[in-house]
């Protein structure tokens, strides 16, 4: 293993003094640009007592014939995950007349749980330490409540009862139970799901299994993501073995790599790690008492689908991808795989669906085109032919 230079250690030392001096919060909050702090534009509760935050992109020229679109991010990360990348597919959507929507999901960004701990874990989040009474909640939390509640809130803000939903990994994965457990599965009128699948083709995946452990036995006394945080400032030998879980590292500007451990990685949550455990043995999304296989209930969602899958992903592969989307019960699903061997500028992996310098230029632009075919008011679109990618079902 090589040493580090100089150079480096100094990066290393001033990075933890950076740290510590302006708190680890404090850092994200006083960010340079807006796209890079936590959402705090507005905020909404959930039923079950989180306090969420918004960000909200208004596009100059909005089209009324677009409904809203809503942005999820992943599990561990927050909503600047979308944000971190120059011509950020956000600023597209707004472009297109499109009313934009980003969330920070509970655990993450300035969220907090409502009660006697939320002044003391404020005072927690400018040190290593984790919060307290914060990381229990499962994914099926985030279905029952805040998925509602966000929902809720775009209906208030923009007076539309349908939304698009576009999510990565965590983010998609959420709109399968979603249609399973909601009262309302209506109010998805369009679905995108970027890396987002609930089978594992193969299995057991033991290297996320063994990284599964490790974080949730870190997570009883030190804030994974807070810990990270140093990495904005300099590399540590070894780290390539994890980054290429996220992204392929020559897919992705070296300064969005710095933004993501600075500003967009955050503890995944013991609570939802654990529901992941059979997943990564077993194969199916199983709801947190192991009661509900989703992969079971895939047949019944019949929202218009479009699913996004990397070719180099190790997290989404695309033959999980594909089971997840042959099991699906809508009559209009579409499948985009991105990748050298499907004609595509560069290697995509699981981040890189939205960080890479190429997304821009080839995926943002498909998946505008999948909705704007699909608004309550359709507009002719420039890029109307079928991508080389696309694999069209019903």
């Amino acid at each position: 293993m090589n040493r580090l230079s100089r150079r480096e250690w100094a990066a290393a030392v001033l990075g933890l003094g950076l740290s510590g001096l302006s708190g680890c919060a404090a850092m994200r909050r006083n960010a340079p640009s807006p796209d890079l702090r936590p959402c705090t534009d507005e905020f909404v509760e959930t039923a079950d007592g989180w306090r969420l935050g918004v960000r909200r992109y208004r596009p100059e020229h909005p089209d009324p014939g677009k409904l809203p679109v809503i942005l999820c991010h992943g599990l561990g990360l927050n909503a600047t995950f979308w944000t971190i990348t120059d011509d950020h597919l956000p600023s597209q959507l707004a472009a297109h007349g499109y009313e934009v929507f980003l969330f920070d999901l509970r655990g993450s960004g300035e969220n907090s749980r409502l009660g006697s701990c939320e002044r003391f874990n404020r005072f927690l989040r400018e040190t290593p330490l984790r919060e307290r009474g914060e990381s229990n909640w499962t994914v099926d939390d985030v279905v029952r409540h805040d998925m509602p509640a966000i929902l809720a809130h775009v209906e208030r803000a923009t007076g539309r009862r349908q939304v698009n939903w576009i999510g990565h990994s965590l983010g998609g994965m959420v709109m399968f139970p979603f249609q399973q457990l909601s009262p309302e599965p209506y109010r998805i009128a369009n679905f995108v799901g970027m890396g987002s699948t609930i089978i594992q083709a193969t299995t057991p995946q033991k290297p996320m299994i063994q990284a599964n452990a490790g974080i949730r036995l870190l997570l009883n006394v030190a804030s994974a993501g807070r810990l990270g945080r140093p990495l904005t400032y300099f590399r540590m030998p070894g780290m390539d073995k994890i980054d290429r879980f996220y992204y392929t590292a020559e897919n992705v500007d070296s300064r969005t790599v710095s933004r993501f451990y600075g500003y967009t990685l955050e503890d995944p949550g013991s609570g939802a790690l654990r529901q992941f455990a059979p997943y990564l043995r077993f194969g199916h999304l199983l709801s947190a008492d192991q009661r509900i296989d989703y992969v079971d209930h895939l047949p019944e969602v019949v929202v218009p689908t479009l699913m996004v899958a990397g070719e180099t992903d190790l997290i989404s592969d695309v033959p999980s991808t594909r089971m997840t989307f042959d099991r699906l019960g809508s009559p209009d699903k579409t499948l985009l795989i991105f990748g050298e061997s499907e004609g595509s500028l560069g290697r995509y992996g699981h981040c890189d669906l939205v960080w890479s310098k190429y997304a821009p230029r080839e995926i943002f632009p498909e998946v505008i085109r999948w909705l704007d075919e699909r608004q309550p008011v359709p507009r002719p679109s420039s890029q109307s032919h079928a991508s080389p990618q696309a694999v069209a079902a019903g």
